[in-house]
């Protein structure tokens, strides 16, 4: 607390700044997450790999190690300084993407993404337990949303740059060239951003992770709140994987005009989507706090509309115009989602909630998600196919054929299709959540002011 910033309910300067520097560090957060779905067709020519290779070491090797440390990172956030724990991970994560340059082999490379994936794990939930303690509740979805709005920025820098350095460097220079800045951003974000005054600062020790995982398992909001991020991640990651080789296979794109569709389309709906989102929850949930769960819902049965129609088209044009409007939709509520759920927990719990929500939506989304869409892909372009398909179209040195070519675009086409499914369960799943949410979030905004004030909390209890 010594040194820390109290809380105000104004924008200042100082906030200003916590969000530029947190949000840019998010920027290379996901272009280092995502640089592999705009080098995974180079890198699948030169390993030899197939889609579920691609989905694995683009979603799987990373998700695990994500997800899994992300826990015990975000314990170690409700004790110790979380500025200190955010620079040390950024450090961690670039280094290892920039090894992801250096590899031979398949296995090397599943090993070095499992390397981001570590360093990773421990900036979200030690960022949004920052948010948290700095802002005030009305505010914290739209200041997350803006710091969020650098998983745009990065989708859209990894998708321009990284295509434009693919192919005058190689990708393995390319992820050197992504993984650096990452290395003075820790030190610039050590420096300069202070660490923010825990608002139960005077509470009891940090609860137990089984008391943890008691409280949320307890909170239908909490649960499907988390079930239903899981199911609109599965279908937001896939696209951002597998989207430049759709358009590479099925449409002719070479790199550099996938990426730059990639960019307009997907990046700037994402980013769109998510600013939006938080500041229209923000304001809806000031009336009636179901909001949090009412505005998911809608906006993900408009996503899932949109996603529908969009996969079955065969013509580019109307495939990314309908991808834009269902991305637009689907990411406008996730970010305000993580704030929602901090303030179903005690303020000790925040980090470690954090990193549970983190762990349905990445290990399901990103982890499964691109795993099952690489092995649907796999097995419906097997078919498509004919026979022999690994045999004669995966691996190879020379050029792909025609009927190659058509059988992986078309099996990919067709897994997305099945994919479809996802966001219409998210529909529910959100809807469940929001039955008792505005309950539940007002019993814990009372219990977190106790806990915060021990006048409060000591005539509370007597």
């Amino acid at each position: 607390g010594a040194g820390g910033l109290a809380v105000t309910d104004r924008w200042s300067g100082k906030d200003y700044w916590f969000i530029i520097v947190l949000g840019t560090i998010y920027m290379f957060n996901f272009i280092d997450r995502t640089i592999i779905s705009v080098l995974g067709e180079p890198i699948k020519r030169d390993l030899g790999l197939n889609d579920l290779q691609l989905g694995l070491m683009g979603g799987l090797a990373f998700s695990i190690f994500y997800a899994g440390l992300g826990i015990p990172l975000a314990r170690l956030a409700e004790r110790r300084s979380r500025v200190g724990i955010i620079a040390s991970v950024t450090a961690i994560w670039s280094t290892m993407t920039m090894l992801c340059g250096a590899v031979a082999n398949f296995p090397q490379m599943l090993l070095a993404r499992m390397g981001v994936g570590v360093g990773e794990a421990g900036f979200t939930p030690a960022l949004v337990s920052m948010i948290s303690d700095r802002f005030e509740p009305h505010r914290r979805a739209t200041a997350f949303s803006a710091i969020a709005l650098g998983v745009a920025l990065g989708g859209a820098m990894a998708a321009l740059v990284g295509g434009m350095l693919a192919e005058s460097i190689g990708w393995r220079w390319t992820f050197v060239a992504v993984g650096a800045p990452g290395l003075l951003l820790a030190l610039i974000l050590k420096l300069t951003v202070p660490e923010p005054v825990r608002k139960a600062e005077n509470a009891s020790l940090t609860p137990p992770f089984m008391a943890v995982l008691r409280h949320v398992g307890r909170s239908r909001g909490f649960v499907w709140l988390t079930v239903g991020s899981g199911l609109a991640a599965l279908v937001g990651f896939g696209i951002q994987l597998f989207f430049i080789p759709l358009l590479i296979r099925k449409f002719g794109f070479d790199l550099s005009d996938a990426v730059l569709l990639f960019v307009l389309s997907i990046s700037l709906s994402t980013g769109l989507g998510g600013i939006t989102g938080g500041m229209i929850v923000d304001r809806l949930s000031r009336s009636d706090l179901r909001w949090y769960g009412w505005a998911p819902a809608i906006a993900m049965l408009l996503s899932s509309v949109f996603y529908l129609a969009a996969v079955f088209q065969d013509d580019w044009r109307w495939m990314t115009g309908l991808l834009f409007l269902s991305m637009l939709n689907l990411y406008a509520f996730l970010p305000s989602i993580m704030t929602v759920t901090q303030r179903l927990v005690t303020p000790r719990m925040r980090a470690s909630a954090a990193a549970l929500h983190s762990f349905g939506q990445i290990v399901f989304g990103l982890g499964l998600g691109s795993v099952l869409l690489g092995w649907m892909s796999d097995r419906l372009a097997e078919a498509r196919y004919g026979g022999a398909y690994a045999a004669q179209c995966v691996g190879g040195d020379g050029p792909v054929s025609t009927a190659c070519m058509t059988a992986s675009a078309d099996g990919l086409q067709q897994a997305l299709q099945i994919s479809a499914l996802f966001p219409a369960l998210a529909v529910l799943a959100y809807l469940v959540a929001s039955r008792g949410l505005a309950g539940e979030i007002s019993a814990m905004d009372a219990r977190a002011g106790a806990e915060a004030d021990p006048a409060v909390a000591s005539g509370a209890t007597t």
